[in-house]
């Protein structure tokens, strides 16, 4: 019959032993190219290249998993301009994978002989000064008036939040936004008809509301209310 403390010392071996195993096993995986970087993965890429991502990312193949600091990763992605974020994660024994959001066009600012994109937050993360040419898509988006466009100014804000979940009915006929206020958007369309959208809320069903009203005759459109729309 085996004593109390001859169990105790059996069990304290076979702990030791288990945090051995774990420590070398930890060890191994960091400092030796057994579960290192062999293959990197970009998904849902579209406008940036894969091979921009992964130069700008910098990550050395054959670099062990462990030592990769995803963080550090993710954010020098997330600093190419058209790039909104990224997140990075290891896939073991050897993949790292680097998922991006890209950003969206939503409308252009034109000061004098430059044009800049917005995004859906307000960020104008692509610039065409003068003598560079803006390309068809974005040349077409809607054009911005506002007094501070920015990221941070609330107005803009409001405005590329409404423009952002247009219906493709209203892209297609829309020429220009004015903002004076977070609560004072209007629009331009083609034929030169006007709307008064408001502030960014309810904006479904406003341009639910705008839909039928643009079926009748009118150069002035009111949505701002979408339960009493109204035409002149």
């Amino acid at each position: 019959m085996i004593g109390r403390p001859a169990l105790r010392r059996r069990g304290l071996i076979w702990t030791v032993l288990v945090v051995v195993v774990v420590v070398a096993g930890a060890l191994v995986a960091y400092y030796t190219p057994l579960m290192s970087v062999r293959d990197t993965e970009v998904l849902d890429n579209k406008v940036v290249s894969e091979s921009q991502i992964l130069a700008v990312a910098g990550v050395e193949s054959g670099t062990p998993l462990l030592q990769v600091d995803t963080a550090a990763v993710a954010r020098r992605v997330a600093a190419i301009e058209s790039i909104e974020s990224a997140r990075v994660q290891r896939s073991y024994p050897s993949t790292l994978t680097i998922t991006v959001v890209e950003r969206q066009p939503v409308v252009r600012i034109v000061d004098g002989q430059t044009t800049q994109i917005l995004d859906r937050l307000g960020v104008a993360y692509l610039t065409y000064a003068e003598g560079k040419k803006v390309p068809a898509q974005l040349a077409s988006l809607p054009q911005l008036t506002t007094a501070h466009p920015g990221p941070t100014d609330p107005t803009t804000k409001a405005a590329v939040k409404a423009v952002a979940g247009f219906p493709s009915y209203l892209t297609r006929v829309l020429v220009s936004v004015a903002a004076t206020s977070p609560v004072d958007i209007e629009l331009t369309l083609k034929g030169d008809r006007r709307v008064v959208w408001g502030d960014s809320a309810r904006g479904d069903e406003k341009a639910r509301a705008l839909k039928n009203l643009l079926s009748r005759q009118g150069t002035l459109y009111n949505v701002s209310s979408p339960d009493f729309p109204a035409f002149k």
